[in-house]
């Protein structure tokens, strides 16, 4: 019937941000974010048993910002899947933020902990990670959960990387 309010939907059958992960661009992401992941769990526990490894990993963790901006980019243009889209998006922004401070420009900022930059920069990578998460529970519920259990280990060892050398461990 013309000009009828259509019925809604059961909440069973609402639309899903991402379709299965069935879209090119999102099994891009997973893995992608996944690889992001490993990358950073190697960079911070470089950081703490191995502190010579962590700059050349640094530079890795904030390298795949690169590919990340030119997925984002290709993804908008061809009008893919909009929660792949925003994670590299995301990411790429953040590991931009980060090589300004760590690389292109050094500041000292996490030890002792400057908030003005400590705060957008955790926001940041908090964030492109979400992306990323968020969608594998419409995927596999495994890959859901092994990207929390990654995500709850590098983000250990990223806080501990925060505290003052000179206090107790």
């Amino acid at each position: 019937m013309e000009g009828s309010i259509p019925p809604e939907r059961p909440l069973a059958q609402a639309p899903r941000p991402v379709d299965g992960g069935d879209g090119a661009l999102m099994q891009i992401a997973i893995v992608f974010g996944f690889l992001a992941q490993l990358v950073l769990l190697t960079f911070f526990a470089a950081y703490h048993w191995r502190p010579a490894w962590a700059p050349p990993l640094g530079l890795i963790v904030y390298g795949l910002g690169v590919p990340a901006a030119l997925l984002a980019a290709a993804g908008f243009i061809l009008g893919l899947e909009w929660p792949a889209i925003a994670a590299f998006g995301l990411y790429a922004v953040w590991s931009a933020f980060g090589a300004w401070l760590d690389v292109i420009r050094p500041i000292s900022w996490r030890v002792p902990p400057r908030w003005s930059v400590l705060v957008p920069y955790a926001l940041l990578l908090t964030a492109a990670l979400l992306a990323f998460w968020v969608p594998l529970w419409y995927v596999d519920l495994r890959l859901w959960v092994a990207f929390g259990v990654l995500y709850a280990a590098h983000t250990t060892l990223n806080a501990a990387s925060h505290r003052d050398p000179r206090s107790s461990r």
